[in-house]
C-alpha cells in the first residue's frame, strides 16, 4: 500500500471511505501483490479527473520502472496512449489493424481507420489558420457478434476495393510496424 502512496491510517478503511484515485491506486497495489511481470489495464484512468488521471499515470510509469513491469493498456484515450506508450496496437471490432512504435503510428498512422481515429482528436489550430482535412467515417458501426466478411472496416473504409468484403487482411510487417491494409500500404507506395 505504500508503494502506492497510501499511508497506514488508510490500512483499515471501508471501500466507500476512498476517493476514486484512492481506489485506483488500491486496485494497482492488488495487481502488484504476486510480482508479475505484465500488468494488463483496462481503462485504468478513465473514471478519474485531469489531475487524478496525471497522478495515477505517473505512479504506473514509476512502478513500472522500480518493478521492471510491462503493461498491456487498454484506453480509448489517445492523449494518455501516447503519454504512457511505447508500442501501440490500433484494433476495429477486436482485430489489430496496426501495430507499431507510438511516435510512428501518431505521426504517420497507414491504416485508414487509425487515420480516422487519430484524425478525430480535437486540436487547436492558430488564427486564420485553415482546418485541417480529416478523414471521416461514414456508415454504421457493424455489430461485433455479427461482423461482415472480408476486412471488417470494409463497410466505412474509404480507400474499399472489391475484395476488402471478400478476404480478411493479413497484417503485413512494413519496416517495424505492422499494417492490416494491402489497398492503404499500394495506395503509399503509388
Amino acid at each position: 500500500m505504500a508503494k502506492v502512496g497510501l499511508r497506514p491510517e488508510f490500512y483499515g478503511r471501508y471501500p466507500h471511505m476512498f476517493s476514486g484515485g484512492q481506489r485506483q491506486r488500491i486496485a494497482i497495489a492488488r495487481a502488484l501483490m504476486l510480482n508479475p511481470r505484465i500488468v494488463v489495464a483496462d481503462e485504468p484512468v478513465s473514471a478519474l479527473d485531469v489531475s487524478i488521471q496525471a497522478q495515477v499515470l505517473n505512479l504506473l510509469m514509476d512502478l513500472q520502472d522500480e518493478f521492471d513491469l510491462a503493461y498491456v493498456f487498454i484506453s480509448h484515450d489517445l492523449g494518455v496512449v501516447r503519454h504512457i506508450a511505447s508500442d501501440v496496437m490500433v484494433m476495429y471490432l477486436g482485430r489489430p489493424v496496426e501495430y507499431g512504435p507510438v511516435e510512428q503510428i501518431f505521426e504517420d498512422p497507414r491504416h485508414p481507420y487509425t487515420q480516422a481515429l487519430l484524425g478525430s482528436r480535437p486540436r487547436l489550430r492558430a488564427i486564420g489558420e485553415p482546418p485541417e482535412s480529416r478523414p471521416r467515417l461514414s456508415g454504421e458501426l457493424p455489430s461485433p457478434l455479427n461482423p461482415p466478411s472480408g476486412c471488417a472496416f470494409h463497410k466505412r473504409c474509404p480507400l474499399v476495393v472489391p475484395t476488402c468484403s471478400e478476404i480478411r487482411p493479413e497484417p503485413i510487417l512494413v519496416g517495424n510496424r505492422v499494417v492490416a491494409c494491402p489497398v492503404a500500404l499500394r495506395e503509399r507506395a503509388a
